[in-house]
């Protein structure tokens, strides 16, 4: 299996994790680069490689198979608590998650992530999940497509979109292709140089694989797990992802209280944090892989304070 995928923000993420780690986590490996770059940079930390998708687990398993220290696991991201507890590891000194696609999911065909790539609107990031695209178009109503394409891709024209999304499904076409075309024609209005079901197929992905959810339990489940003077880095390629990841930085900086599943709180005074501005890619950087030109990484550095 060729899983080629060009890690962004590369050099800054390994700048900002300064301090040598015993443990680094993280959540969404993929294909490995910025674990490479961990891993080359700290070669005696233990670390712990998580990915939901079955084939970038079995790329890592092969990429990392003469490191002793590695470990590679099955899971979606919110679930990091039991997988540490599983490995029996208290707490962790890096948490890392690189949101979003990686390159060999939008250029796999088969996947259906890509609207220039005909294959089946599938979409799932875990192949074992039993809810595709086109199942979950076929199974929301007109009116919740409309408000996820609003929540999602701020889509200016959600009604129209919806409307079409639920046309192709009733036609009984099944491909990326096929519905792609049609998203082209039913929309008026398209950013410059971008194509006009972009973000269409986005806020669909978005939703069929829970992945605002997954992060808001993630975050809310690796911050008590970072060890005292641990770091978190969170790149997010979207404005709301981003914005869940901003305010809940901002609040573990203002030590406003949590809840863990809804039914563990995080006494404020017992946990602080400061965390550092936005870092985006360079010029140089977007010039070489335009993937990464809405990329944001986002660093939080957890204090603990003894009162």
């Amino acid at each position: 299996m060729d899983f080629v995928h060009v890690p962004v923000l590369f050099n800054e993420v390994l700048s900002s994790f300064d301090n040598e780690p015993s443990v680094f986590v993280d959540l969404t490996a993929g294909g490995g680069g910025h674990d490479a770059g961990i891993l080359a940079k700290y070669p005696n930390v233990r670390a712990v490689l998580i990915d939901r998708d079955q084939d970038a687990v079995a790329h890592l398993k092969e990429k990392f198979a003469s490191f002793p220290n590695v470990t590679v696991v099955n899971a979606p991201f919110s679930e990091i608590d039991k997988v540490l507890f599983l490995l029996q590891i208290p707490k962790a000194d890096i948490v890392f998650a690189d949101l979003g696609v990686s390159s060999f999911q939008f250029d796999t065909p088969d996947r259906g992530f890509s609207m220039q790539k005909d294959g089946p609107m599938d979409m799932r990031m875990d192949k074992t999940s039993p809810l595709t695209a086109l199942d979950f178009i076929k199974n929301s109503t007109e009116g919740e497509l409309r408000n996820i394409l609003s929540l999602y891709a701020q889509e200016r024209e959600a009604g129209t979109v919806a409307r079409t999304l639920k046309k192709c499904a009733d036609e009984g076409m099944t491909t990326t292709m096929q519905f792609a075309d049609e998203i082209r024609k039913a929309k008026r209005y398209a950013k410059k140089g971008i194509d006009p079901s972009t973000q269409v197929f986005m806020a669909i992905r978005m939703a069929v694989n829970d992945e605002l959810g997954e992060l808001e339990t993630a975050l809310k489940k690796a911050f008590p797990l970072l060890s005292d003077k641990g770091v978190m880095g969170i790149i997010t390629f979207h404005s709301t992802e981003d914005r869940i990841v901003k305010n809940f930085f901002r609040d573990r900086k203002n030590k406003v209280p949590f809840y863990i599943d809804g039914k563990d709180s995080v006494p404020f005074c017992d946990e602080a944090s400061f965390a550092v501005d936005m870092i985006t890619p360079t010029d140089e950087e977007c010039g070489r892989n335009p993937r990464a030109r809405s990329a944001k990484l986002r660093i939080l550095k957890k204090k603990t304070v003894f009162i």
